[in-house]
């Protein structure tokens, strides 16, 4: 598996705005969560419309 390139985004502060942040000013809330419903289906390659669901047993504290 690749890795990604940490190095190509870095954390911002409060007063800076960073360039990749221009590409959505204007979006509504409902735009920026189907933007990032996409950019993690790709990211993690699954379908849009069929994310997959946690596991909640690995967290679960009974004892078998």
């Amino acid at each position: 598996m690749p890795k990604l390139d940490r190095t190509y985004s870095t954390s911002g502060n409060l007063f800076k705005q960073k360039e990749e942040v221009t590409h959505y000013l204007g979006l509504s809330k409902e735009e920026i969560s189907k933007v990032f419903s996409y950019l993690n289906s790709v990211s993690f390659n699954y379908a849009i419309d069929n994310p997959p669901k946690i596991d909640k047993t690995a967290f679960s504290m009974r004892k078998n």
